[in-house]
């Protein structure tokens, strides 16, 4: 297996032994965090799609950005006020 180019600043320990970024010192805790990350993404997916099909339907356009940031901020406010 070649190695995963990092940037020279890397702090030690930041990956495991099998290249993977390591940010919690449980390894679990990375994977859950990932599972975590990948729901969010697809609640945004059907957020978007109800979205446009609204919009279809004549409903008044949202602002998409500012729906976007204010539904990062909900997913990311535990850890930001920890």
């Amino acid at each position: 297996m070649s190695e995963v180019p990092r940037p020279d600043d890397t702090p030690p320990g930041l990956y495991d032994e099998a290249g993977n970024a390591r940010f919690f010192a449980d390894p679990a805790m990375d994977r859950f965090v990932a599972v975590v990350m990948n729901m969010a993404q697809e609640l945004w997916v059907q957020e978007e799609r109800l979205l446009a099909l609204e919009e279809a339907r004549g409903a008044t356009p949202v602002d998409r950005e500012a729906k976007l940031k204010a539904f990062i901020d909900r997913i990311f406010a535990p850890i930001r006020s920890a």
